[in-house]
């Protein structure tokens, strides 16, 4: 994922978006659920689902209201935090973000 300056590796499995201190991608804003959605990475395909935030996860223009298949280069918003999904050429199944 790239998120402002950042770049994070998501792991295989689950890998939570939110203010929690353990979230894979911790965006610290109060607008942003502690658990506010969650990208499920298996093997090359990635979804993402929203856990019931207040205020809505989005892909593009588009809410997420079941799980959705993520492609390279998709724009998540979470609150008012922007990020993009990136898949990384290494080893062709690692899914990173900023």
């Amino acid at each position: 994922m790239l998120w402002e300056s950042r770049t994070i590796t998501l792991r295989e499995g689950d890998n939570i978006i939110g203010r929690d201190e353990g979230a894979a991608v911790r965006v610290d804003s109060s607008n942003v659920s502690r658990q506010h959605a969650r990208i499920r990475v298996s093997g090359a395909t990635a979804t993402i689902e929203d856990l019931g935030s207040k205020n809505g996860t989005f892909v593009g223009e588009g809410r997420v209201e079941s799980p959705r298949l993520l492609e390279d280069g998709d724009e998540i918003r979470v609150g008012s935090a922007r990020m993009i999904f990136r898949v990384s050429s290494a080893s062709g199944s690692t899914a990173t973000a900023h």
